[in-house]
């Protein structure tokens, strides 16, 4: 109501948040962003360390847009956690701006109730003569048995039972907004974390600023195929470390995770794409038939400046652990990690005048070749090589789920029981000119209602009441 006085922002913003068409958008979109943030993979469950690539390289540019706008990691995106912020604030602001004048409206409702209130209700009876009173008191006492809450005054009463269900929507408000409340906890620093940590085997690394480490200590592989598509079970032997000592170890297997200090550490993936540990590699000359002239051993994640093979020399010149080559950009490296190594030598030998510059690429297909050249006067070969996966560790912790969350779903959930299935039932008497008037309500399930009352009115010789039709006229 305006009254002619002028509204302040304060009125716009509030009457804004009050909206219920306003609180149903907001779920709405809600529900489109989360709908949406289920198309690809969330960042913290990718395989791979590298999500800025691996949305592009698997998904292409949808799902390098998909990265960049934010939608891969959906439920801490700013626009998501803007629309969780305006539904905490339209929550408090109606339940403020309709529970609080429900609450006053119940909490001052007559007992004396007006007769053509009571005729009006869509229950009612009455019952004249000189047993009237001996009626109402009957009345009360039997509403009382069936846990009526029953106040009387002169020649009236009123009998309430359920007035809890009408708060059921606020008690839901309630809940929502307890577990809001956990979902921002996780701003306080030290409350939330979450992240997904790759390690290669013997690898030891710090789990964000949680104070400790953890290690793999050997990571398991099977396959069911030999084709090696289908993983079997892929699991990591675990140790934490905290200031330099080993406080606790486990094997991780997937759904059998290690806690530590409130941190859960789950086995949740690996990294399909094998690395190069070390190689046995041996050097044969082109020019003799493919002659062998010996073998070294190359450790890719520390290779060394210089080989000794025999009389030759092999100085490494260039080295790209995960060599990529393009016709614009040249000759780069994707990772510092030995997904696909390419290196460079310079050999020299007894019958060398200069050195012979060549690629070794493992895993270069005809066209690198034909873009590095492949007339070489040496080959490289493997006579062995092992290879490594990189497991991947998912660390949570939230110190607001169990204290703040938990609850407030709970209460939630009781909200749903109390506005589902419970009803607030009111019956009102009157006795007045010697006709005793009896009129109920409730909000919910009239059939209910009209059956237990008539189980009261029937046994004290009163006729039972039964349900008006809408277009039916009032009594006057």
């Amino acid at each position: 109501m305006n009254n002619g006085k002028k509204r302040s922002v304060f009125d716009g913003i509030w009457d804004f948040f009050a909206s219920v068409k306003v609180g149903v958008t907001i779920i709405v979109l809600l529900a489109v962003g989360s709908v949406l943030g289920t198309i690809y993979p969330q960042t913290n469950a990718i395989p791979s360390p590298n999500p800025e690539f691996y949305y592009y390289d698997t998904y292409g540019k949808l799902g390098d847009f998909y990265y960049r706008i934010g939608l891969a990691d959906t439920f801490n995106s700013w626009w998501y956690l803007t629309l969780v912020l305006m539904l905490f604030i339209s929550l408090i602001i109606v339940s403020i701006d309709r529970g609080i004048p429900l609450y006053k409206s119940l909490k001052r409702q007559p007992v004396a109730r007006k007769v053509i209130g009571i005729k009006g209700d869509r229950l009612y009876t009455h019952v004249e003569g000189p047993e009237a009173q001996v009626k109402l008191d009957e009345l009360a006492a039997k509403l009382k048995k069936r846990r009526y809450k029953v106040r009387r005054e002169d020649g009236a009463l009123m009998a309430e039972k359920g007035r809890l269900a009408r708060f059921g929507a606020y008690v839901i408000h309630l809940g929502l907004i307890i577990t809001i409340l956990g979902v921002f906890s996780r701003l306080i620093p030290g409350w939330y974390y979450t992240d997904m940590i790759w390690l290669k085997e013997g690898e030891t690394k710090a789990v964000g600023d949680l104070g400790f480490s953890v290690q793999n200590n050997g990571f398991t592989l099977e396959f069911y195929d030999k084709e090696q598509t289908r993983a079997k079970k892929f699991e990591t032997d675990a140790v934490v470390f905290e200031d330099g000592k080993q406080t606790a170890a486990k094997h991780l297997a997937v759904n059998d995770y290690l806690t530590y200090k409130h941190t859960n550490i789950y086995q949740n993936s690996y990294d399909p794409q094998p690395m190069f540990r070390t190689g046995t590699i041996e050097l044969l000359d082109t020019k003799n038939n493919n002659k062998p002239l010996g073998t070294f051993v190359l450790d890719f994640n520390d290779p060394k400046r210089e080989y000794k093979v025999g009389d030759y020399t092999l100085t490494m010149t260039n080295y790209f652990p995960d060599i990529k080559i393009d016709p614009e950009k040249g000759v780069f490296t994707n990772s510092r990690d030995p997904y696909n190594p390419g290196i460079q030598f310079d050999i020299t030998g007894p019958d060398q005048t200069e050195p012979a510059r060549q690629w070794m690429l493992p895993l270069a297909g005809p066209f690198v070749k034909q873009m590095l050249g492949q007339d070489y006067r040496f080959d490289l070969q493997f006579k062995d090589v092992d290879l490594f996966h990189m497991t991947g560790l998912k660390i949570e912790r939230d110190l607001g789920w169990w204290p703040i969350v938990f609850p407030g779903l709970i209460i939630a959930l009781y909200g749903l029981v109390l506005a589902f299935y419970f009803q607030h039932r009111r019956v009102w008497a009157r006795l007045e000119e010697g006709v005793l008037h009896i009129g109920a309500t409730t909000n919910k399930n009239w059939l209910g209602i009209t059956g237990e009352l008539n189980k009261v009115l029937v046994p004290l010789g009163i006729e039972p009441v039964s349900q008006k039709r809408k277009e039916e006229p009032q009594q006057s």
